[in-house]
């Protein structure tokens, strides 16, 4: 699987968050990223409301 986004976008990412990390730490994560990015799309894909996610929707029983 390979990402979508190039390494010099991931690598702005990278900074952007403020990370401090070394180049190898960097690649490591970007190898990562392939994984993290088709989860983010069907994140943000249209028409899924917010009972789509459980978290939203849990009722706890009475004590």
């Amino acid at each position: 699987m390979t990402a979508t986004t190039s390494l010099a976008d991931f690598e702005a990412l990278v900074r952007r968050a403020g990370l401090a990390i070394t180049p190898a730490q960097v690649a490591e994560l970007y190898v990562g990223w392939a994984h993290v990015e088709p989860m983010l799309a069907r994140i943000r894909a249209p028409g899924r409301g917010r009972e789509a996610e459980p978290a939203l929707i849990f009722r706890p029983e009475p004590a």
